[in-house]
């Protein structure tokens, strides 16, 4: 998986100690991927416009408090997810249900082949499952990030990329068939 890079853990350094310019560059890089994310998660885009934008007004007033810059991305992607989740609670229940179920290697060579109707594909699966594919495929998070990310255990996050997986694999299979 991708390492978060050095140059955006120092622009996550400068901003904890109030560089606004260095937030404004994190705003920058992370806003299209967040909306992406949250776009995922069921939201419209305008919907997901707002949420981003409450996200990074949490994440601006707190970020002082972020012990370990490492972790920024899986902190940050957390907040837009639970943004998000509070934004379709209005509306909808949110899906919660744990998986106990072992994950398995990602299957490049399928992805490669199917990647035209990957978005399409995640759209098709449920939120529990496009949460953990989204972030593992957009920001290649660690399994560790992913926990942090959804506020689950990391055997959970295995559970759900594997559940997960195994649908949109049937999803992206159906769609090639058409």
């Amino acid at each position: 998986m991708a390492e978060f890079p050095a140059e955006q853990q120092l622009l996550v350094a400068r901003a904890r100690l109030g560089d606004e310019r260095a937030f404004e560059r994190l705003v920058h890089l992370y806003t299209p991927r967040l909306i992406w994310f949250v776009c995922k998660l069921g939201l419209t885009e305008t919907a997901a416009d707002d949420v981003v934008q409450e996200s990074w007004l949490v994440a601006w007033s707190k970020l002082h408090r972020l012990r370990k810059i490492a972790v920024f991305r899986g902190w940050l992607y957390g907040i837009a997810r639970n943004k998000s989740f509070q934004h379709l609670a209005k509306a909808r229940d949110v899906p919660t249900a744990d998986l106990d179920v072992a994950a398995e290697a990602p299957d490049e060579v399928f992805f490669d082949r199917y990647l035209p109707y990957l978005d399409s594909g995640l759209d098709r699966v449920s939120a529990i499952h496009r949460e953990v594919l989204a972030l593992r495929f957009l920001e290649e998070m660690t399994y560790a990030e992913l926990a942090q990310a959804t506020g689950v255990t990391v055997g959970t996050v295995k559970s759900r990329l594997h559940n997960g997986k195994l649908a949109l694999r049937r999803e992206l299979e159906a769609m090639a068939d058409e």
